[in-house]
């Protein structure tokens, strides 16, 4: 390689570490004016205001395949919730789908609370998740719907600050970050850094830049004549990212995608090293298919792999070396501001010497990431379009 070669590397390089400690530190402006603005601004206390005089009935859809960590703790809490009137719908497409046991357990210690377990193999797409969905909207009573992926745990108070924003008629759809609960073993530790201290920066960006225009599988509320207005869930049946979908097409139906600065948790399973790698690069691959653009922009984003490859290359210069160690400042304290602080998660806390790893895998997932169509998801494997539907199964990942 020609020493003119080398020298555009090393600028190359040096450009984007500069751009993503840019990114750090407007993300962590972001965090500051979502959390901290939201949290003073007169707006938010009438927004806590209407959460406590706005509880319209509320079905919660919960669909399940297979038991999740935990599980029954995590629909416990449900079960808890400090708020009048709702129901939980759970679906399953397998009458000895293992969850079903625990959701049996659970009508049992509940019978004061209107549970109800939906068990039909009718298939209505690609996705199995949707599929379940619409088979589980016969039993749904309700106008006003929160779907919840399984692995989420609330507190007493969720319901109630969930819905609220759907009292304003230009909100169509509510969704909130999240932080891990706990982490079984060391890939989980792994992905719950990355959830606190990169995902969530994302979002918040997201939200400062351009507005949210998508949803997080971890709550998604909403009402049925919003569900009706874009297509119902046939219109999401083949997608693979159905939650990215579902707030997409309400934003452009013309609705807001409202970002509630409440967090929950989710139960991590211990999948191991591999099975997170894997579940990374399904989340990788169905990003960059669905949003290529957007996804390609993710390389102004791992200042900690750019400036290591840069010292690297420069022969562990002290200019290079002086650049990586400004880029680990400003990135642990993204990390500690947006996910210690802001999400107030101690599992980020615990791991803080994990980001650096975490980034370096997330930038080799995200390589990667540009080969090839094919994905797992719960066993099963898909080849996913450039319009981001799930086209065919296939045999090998």
């Amino acid at each position: 390689m020609s020493h003119s070669i080398i020298v555009i590397v090393k600028i190359g390089l040096a450009a984007l570490a500069a751009a993503a400690n840019t990114f750090y530190i407007l993300s962590m402006v972001a965090s500051v004016r979502f959390f901290g603005g939201r949290s003073r601004s007169k707006a938010a206390l009438k927004t806590e205001g209407r959460a406590a005089a706005f509880t319209p009935p509320v079905s919660i859809m919960i669909p399940l395949r297979g038991a999740d960590f935990k599980a029954y703790q995590n629909y416990e809490r449900l079960c808890r919730q400090q708020y009048p009137d709702y129901q939980i719908v759970f679906g399953v497409q397998d009458g000895n789908d293992s969850a079903v046991p625990i959701i049996r357990q659970l009508i049992s210690k509940f019978p004061e609370r209107n549970i109800d377990l939906v068990i039909s193999a009718q298939s209505h797409g690609q996705n199995a998740k949707i599929s379940n969905l619409q088979n589980m909207l016969s039993a749904v009573r309700h106008d006003h719907i929160v779907i919840v992926d399984s692995d989420i745990r609330v507190g007493p108070e969720y319901l109630k600050t969930i819905i609220a924003p759907l009292e304003e008629s230009a909100v169509g759809l509510a969704t909130c970050l999240y932080r891990a609960a706990e982490t079984p073993d060391f890939g989980a530790r792994l992905e719950a850094v990355g959830i606190s201290s990169e995902f969530a920066a994302g979002v918040l960006m997201a939200w400062m830049i351009e507005g949210v225009r998508f949803a997080l599988g971890s709550t998604m509320a909403t009402t049925r004549k919003q569900l009706e207005r874009i297509g119902g869930f046939p219109a999401l049946a083949d997608y693979l990212a159905d939650d990215f979908m579902l707030g997409n097409l309400v934003a452009r139906s013309g609705y807001e995608v409202r970002l509630s600065d409440h967090v929950v948790e989710t139960a991590m399973q211990p999948a191991g090293l591999s099975g997170m790698i894997r579940h990374q690069m399904r989340w990788a691959r169905s990003t960059r298919i669905s949003r290529p653009l957007g996804y390609l922009g993710l390389i102004f984003t791992y200042g900690t792999a750019v400036a290591t490859v840069l010292t690297i290359v420069d022969g562990f210069s002290s200019r290079s070396l002086w650049l990586l160690a400004v880029t680990l400042i400003v990135r642990m304290s993204m990390a500690i501001l947006i996910g210690v602080y802001w999400l107030g998660d101690r599992i980020l806390l615990r791991n803080l010497w994990l980001v650096p790893i975490r980034d370096l895998l997330s930038f080799s997932i995200w390589v990667l990431s540009w080969v090839g169509r094919r994905v797992e998801w719960r066993g099963r494997f898909f080849e996913v379009a450039k319009d981001g539907k799930m086209r065919q199964e296939v045999s090998s990942f």
